[in-house]
């Protein structure tokens, strides 16, 4: 009976998954809150400049979001290369 050969790469590329799905889990739960707020709070009739605001505000946090957790993927990405 022959053993299958272990992936050395396996811990990583497990790491990396998870890594990618907190990464996309967030940008969509931060859209719903986004989303909720701006119905929610009827900033969809608001004046046109107070809509810009909140979608600026919006797109810096998305930003900012995906900055951070994109670092924290690519940290995971290059730790098997080093």
């Amino acid at each position: 009976m022959t053993v299958p050969p272990v992936d050395p790469r396996a811990p990583q590329r497990n790491a990396l998954r998870r890594a990618v799905l907190q990464l996309v889990m967030a940008v969509v739960l931060l859209d719903a809150v986004a989303m909720s707020i701006f119905y929610g709070a009827g900033l969809a009739h608001a004046p046109t400049r107070t809509r810009n605001m909140f979608l600026i505000g919006w797109s810096v946090a998305t930003a900012i979001l995906v900055g951070v957790l994109l670092r924290r993927v690519r940290k995971v990405r290059w730790e098997g290369k080093r």
